[in-house]
């Protein structure tokens, strides 16, 4: 089944914001397919992952303390340290890592 122009459009309004604007991305959404489709799905649920960690530490950071107060860090190091033991956080942001990620992917999907 191949995608209307609109669909073509929208696919590639969905990957912008999940990863910004790529010219070479732009350049092959007319030969955006089926294909394209699942690893933007594929690319998506790992994006939600990634940012669901983010928050999920930002949650820790804050609760029950107050972050502009002296000594919060510090406080806050062992269960910090705990929690990231226990996840991959994805470094520069859940953008940068998504976009190195899967723009190779949707790329040859449009090939």
């Amino acid at each position: 089944m191949m995608l209307s122009e609109k669909e073509k459009n929208e696919l590639y309004l969905l990957i912008s914001a999940l990863i910004g604007e790529d010219e070479s991305i732009r350049a092959r959404k007319s030969a955006f397919n089926q294909k394209t489709v699942k690893v933007v799905e594929k690319m998506n649920a790992a994006n939600v992952d990634c940012n669901a960690l983010v928050k999920k530490l930002l949650a820790s950071l804050s609760s029950g303390k107050s972050l502009t107060s002296n000594g919060w860090l510090k406080k806050s190091l062992d269960a910090l340290s705990k929690f990231i033991g226990k996840h991959e956080l994805k470094g520069y942001g859940c953008l940068v890592t998504t976009k190195s990620r899967w723009k190779s992917a949707i790329l040859v999907s449009a090939s």
